[in-house]
């Protein structure tokens, strides 16, 4: 007799979960570097993302779960996953994040004027610029 679906997705987790060790194991000894295949897989990336666009699969993926699947999605698992994904990414943040630390306080020198006025106008472009000069490689 067939196994039920029940039965096969016990049985998927039960090993998914075993395999942790070797998922590991696996990116620590490949010598595939995954970013730079990912580099050379732009236009067939974008070429797919467009047929599927075409197609509607966008929207019919999403539809299919819609915000009921969304919602049991965070239920099940995001919101223990939060927590300890947003303090392993902290020291990336943080080390990402400090080339743009002199740029927001561009503005910190100049004068305040009322609300809507030219001269906070001028402050929050001084942020602006300096925060853009950063991204692209200036200060």
């Amino acid at each position: 007799m067939a196994k039920t679906a029940q039965q096969v997705a016990e049985k998927y987790a039960s090993r998914a979960a075993n395999a942790a060790p070797e998922y590991l194991s696996g990116a620590e000894s490949t010598t595939k570097d995954q970013s730079t295949a990912a580099i050379a897989a732009k236009t067939r990336w974008q070429a797919e993302l467009t047929a599927a666009f075409g197609r509607g699969s966008y929207e019919k993926g999403l539809g299919k779960s819609g915000k009921a699947g969304w919602l049991a999605g965070i239920r099940s698992k995001g919101a223990e996953r939060f927590g300890p994904g947003a303090a392993a990414a902290t020291a990336k943040y943080a080390t990402n994040s400090a080339r743009f630390d002199s740029a927001r306080n561009a503005a910190s020198g100049m004068p305040i004027g009322p609300r809507g006025s030219e001269t906070n106008f001028a402050r929050a472009k001084a942020v602006g610029m300096a925060l853009r000069a950063a991204k692209v490689g200036g200060a």
